[in-house]
């Protein structure tokens, strides 16, 4: 089997690193910053001290470190992700070859893909997810990178924990399930339930049923499918989830999101999507020159949505919005590194 040249391995790991000081280092100085600026004591006061803290170099480098190391990661023509995986086609048709007989996975080459996420490289991930046979690999392998001390997707299992303590569901909808870091930790906790997963993109979902054999979990079931118009007939689920898709849909999908999911709840099934949601004009601010810098333009939009009416509009009851934790004490007021807002959109549709 093929593996990376050590050259392609070093500079990747580099890049980590670089992410690493970004977030550990540079952000807790420039958060510092704004907090030696910023009283607190009106709103107008809160965006002078942000206008005057967009004008640093400390945070024209963060922002700098924050667009180019992701650029480099997947783009550098010699040892970024796409050259990488380019160069081992015979490698990329091995691994994924266990899932062209997955009797768990449908696919639909008919499928209509919406023209933003054809036209638009989010997360600066080239030609997006739908673009060679090798993307679900290399969005897995990004994905990895962000947590180079464990290789583990802590925040998708601790989800799955918060889905375990709800109750005991018996069949599950997770809409863009990607390559499965979420959909296995809720099926490896509900192992009596039939957990579906669901996504636009053919090679996250190729490299999804390659994995399952792995996995032992005989309980998956991969489609590609659009979370705005399923397919699924009424009532089919008593739970539907997303993490981290809301954020990426501009807001009348959205909207349709929250409707499909309400009509494939049986009465008395649950809502649970996890994304982002700033709290405060600083994060606010953070989260728009992240939406700039990572190529995630619809993410403005979404912070700024009201989500409790948006829910209620579509039907449901016992609306809750809760910060979560995608690791032990992250969401404690003193933490003091970068992390995106986790926030938990959870409701009932009612009996």
């Amino acid at each position: 089997m093929s593996t990376p040249l050590r050259a392609t391995v070093a500079f990747q790991e580099l890049i980590g690193s670089m992410r690493q000081h970004w977030a550990n280092q540079l952000y807790p100085a420039l958060h510092e910053r704004y907090r030696n600026i910023d009283h607190g004591a009106t709103p107008a006061m809160a965006d002078q001290a942000i206008a005057q803290i967009s004008q640093t170099p400390l945070y024209q480098w963060f922002a700098f470190i924050e667009r180019h190391y992701q650029r480099m990661k997947y783009s550098d023509p010699r040892w970024g992700l796409a050259a990488n995986f380019e160069s081992r086609p015979e490698w990329v048709r091995e691994r994924l070859a266990a899932a062209e007989s997955s009797p768990y996975l449908e696919l639909n080459p008919t499928l209509p893909i919406p023209a933003y996420y054809r036209e638009i490289d989010i997360h600066q991930h080239p030609g997006n997810l739908i673009g060679a046979d090798y993307d679900g690999l290399m969005y897995q392998a990004s994905a990895t990178s962000i947590h180079p001390n464990t290789r583990r997707f802590e925040a998708h299992e601790r989800f799955g924990d918060r889905v375990l303590s709800r109750r005991r569901f018996q069949a599950v909808l997770n809409m863009g399930c990607g390559f499965g870091k979420c959909t296995f930790p809720i099926a490896a906790r509900l192992p009596e339930a039939i957990v579906t997963g669901i996504d636009l993109s053919a090679p996250c979902l190729r490299l999804a049923a390659a994995t399952l054999p792995d996995t032992g979990l005989p309980n998956v079931r991969l489609a590609q499918r659009d979370a705005l118009r399923s397919g699924y007939a009424d009532a089919s689920f008593d739970l539907v989830t997303s993490t981290q898709l809301l954020h990426e849909l501009p807001v009348d999908d959205i909207r349709l999101v929250l409707q499909e999911s309400f009509r494939l709840l049986e009465p008395g099934g649950e809502v649970m999507h996890l994304d982002f949601r700033p709290q405060g004009r600083w994060m606010e601010f953070l989260l728009d020159g992240h939406a700039v810098r990572n190529n995630e333009g619809f993410m403005p939009a979404f912070n700024r949505l009201d989500m409790v009416a948006a829910m209620q509009d579509a039907g449901f009851v016992d609306i809750a919005i809760e910060p979560f934790a995608e690791t032990e004490g992250a969401t404690r007021a003193d933490w003091p590194y970068w992390r995106f807002p986790w926030t938990l959109f959870r409701a009932v549709k009612p009996l």
